[in-house]
């Protein structure tokens, strides 16, 4: 028998929200229309008015210029700008479906999500107009319409139009007088919202269909699940990609909802990210753990003032105690806490609310609203939950009206990971206590030592409180002559770290977590010094490519 995991948190009633467009301008904290919602570094603000005006009159040009019809897909190709915001929430009034693309794309990881999504129109921003140019053509896509329009539209939220080389237009002359009636969206259950390409860590990428009552039911879910600790009276640091769903959800939907103003910052940049919370006086950020790295560990944030900032809350990749302790230490004022999800899960399906945070660091959180969860083992069986069986690892399985309605085209590997009755297998593995959970690691990432399993993110944690270590990753190599994986360590040094030697480095590492861990956990795959830690733009430890490195290296050792 499943033993049920439900929120604490009643979530919110199981009726037809129809559009997510309508359901952001209901406003719930009575934010003044002329309040900012968006605003650029340089300060220049979009208020609530002119987004969801420009919203409709763009969304009439989609319509009635681009003879797009509601299911119709356009994808956005462009590095974040408070142009963004206006060409999503135009998306979803005249009821065309959106396809976030990655703006670090290359023209041939474009090929995928344009074929598999039917990609009618780019919105593209000026400087990846080549990438968008060539990714057209190594799909043998046409640059020009059916209705002889060109397939590349310029976003850009200059004050001045944009015109492309090739004839590429700025989207603004789209806009109508005229502004669109909200197209009725009858059944939100099934009606898509967006595609929304995951980060491909393994394999091609799988266009994920968020619907519209997945995005109104986890907006809804935030609002009583962290309502409290985010406010109208906040100011949001919006620094992750709006590509992403976690950035997406946060910053174009949630603190639309909330009526937080968003500021807009392109790419993330340390001195950036850190001049923007100083001068616009910021409260709030949503992070990734190799922010929270730089934060604590990179000298050149201690230049600036954040002392406006309340709290941190990060997502998209675990983050352990020890560098919530060593942020926090260095930043007294503020707290950090997280929440976790998948793309999947549209995405935050659980989250550490601030008067818990210090009690359960380190874990990432309670259900939100509505949610409810299963902890199961291997052969499908849920882990023991009474009391005194806490505790226990297993894959973390989800339900609710935030999981997806499944991956599009690909019916094998929706019903791979989504049950006959509702239930998401996330993939990742999670102990539970308290009805807190912690994530241990991806299911398919645990290394397996002599039949002992070792979660990479674990030793990744306690790696990073070394007073040398910059950053980490953990992958498990195979070792032919004990027939099992090893754990081993890619670390990048500090600057101390460096002035050691990689060798005197190395093996200082490897005694210091000998005397941490158990036996099963030491690093008996070695430490090695690289340059960077390869990550996906969420965040993501791309574990792969190390693996991939460390098993050629292994061959090349073999043949000498």
């Amino acid at each position: 028998m499943a033993q049920i995991i439900t929120s604490k948190k009643a979530g919110p009633p199981r009726i037809n929200r129809g559009n997510i467009f309508d359901f952001l301008q209901s406003n719930p904290n009575n934010v003044s229309p002329q309040d900012a919602a968006f605003i650029r570094v340089d300060g220049k603000q979009i208020s609530r008015a002119q987004l969801f005006s420009d919203a409709r009159r763009l969304a009439y040009g989609l319509r009635h210029t681009l003879g797009l019809q509601p299911g119709s897909r356009i994808g956005i190709f462009s590095p974040n700008s408070t142009a963004y915001p206006i060409a999503v929430h135009a998306g979803l009034c005249a009821g065309i479906v959106l396809v976030p693309l990655n703006a670090a794309y290359g023209s041939q990881e474009l090929v995928h999500p344009l074929h598999d999504a039917d990609v009618q129109y780019i919105l593209c921003h000026h400087a990846l107009l080549p990438v968008a140019r060539q990714g057209l053509e190594l799909a043998n896509i046409g640059p020009i319409s059916a209705n002889g329009r060109n397939r590349l539209w310029i976003l850009d939220e200059d004050d001045e139009l944009k015109k492309g080389e090739q004839g590429e237009e700025d989207v603004r002359i789209l806009m109508s007088e005229d502004e669109l009636e909200t197209h009725k969206v009858v059944n939100p259950v099934e009606e898509d919202a967006f595609i929304a390409y995951s980060s491909g860590t393994s394999g091609r990428p799988k266009g994920v269909q968020l619907t519209h009552s997945n995005m109104t039911s986890v907006t809804s879910a935030a609002l009583i699940t962290m309502g409290e600790d985010l406010t109208h009276k906040d100011r949001i640091a919006a620094v992750l990609p709006f590509n992403h769903i976690f950035g997406l959800a946060k910053y174009v939907h949630f603190a639309v909802m909330v009526g937080a103003p968003a500021v807009v910052i392109p790419r993330y940049d340390l001195d950036v990210f850190c001049s923007v919370i100083e001068k616009q006086k910021c409260t709030l950020a949503f992070v990734v753990p190799p922010i929270l790295v730089q934060l604590a560990k990179d000298p050149r944030a201690s230049k600036y003032d954040l002392s406006s900032l309340r709290y941190l809350f990060s997502g998209a990749a675990p983050l352990g105690s020890e560098l919530s302790q060593e942020v926090e230490k260095k930043y007294p004022f503020l707290r950090v806490t997280q929440g976790w999800g998948l793309t999947e899960t549209s995405p935050t399906a659980t989250v550490v609310s601030y008067k818990d945070y210090r009690k359960y660091m380190g874990s990432c959180g309670t259900l939100v609203a509505g949610l409810e969860a299963r902890i199961v083992d291997d052969n499908g069986k849920d882990v023991g939950l009474e009391q005194g069986e806490t505790g226990k690892p297993g894959e973390l399985w989800i339900r609710g009206p935030t999981i997806m309605k499944g991956y599009l085209n690909n019916k094998e590997a929706t019903d791979d990971c989504i049950t006959p009755d509702g239930w998401f297998k996330s993939g990742d593995i999670a102990i539970m206590r308290d009805g807190y959970f912690w994530i241990v690691d991806r299911k398919k990432e645990l290394i397996k030592f002599k039949g002992f399993q070792v979660a990479p993110a674990e030793l990744e944690a306690l790696l990073l409180s070394h007073p040398k270590v910059a950053d980490v990753a953990v992958v498990g190599v195979y070792d032919d002559s004990q027939a099992t994986e090893l754990p081993k360590a890619y670390i990048v040094a500090n600057a101390e770290g460096k002035r050691d030697g990689a060798e005197a480095l190395s093996s200082e590492i490897v005694e210091w977590t000998a005397k941490k861990v158990a036996n099963h956990m030491r690093l008996r795959g070695g430490v090695e010094l690289i340059d960077v830690i390869p990550k996906s733009p969420s965040g993501k430890i791309l574990r792969r490519i190390l693996r991939d490195a460390a098993a050629e290296k292994q061959k090349k050792n073999k043949k000498v």
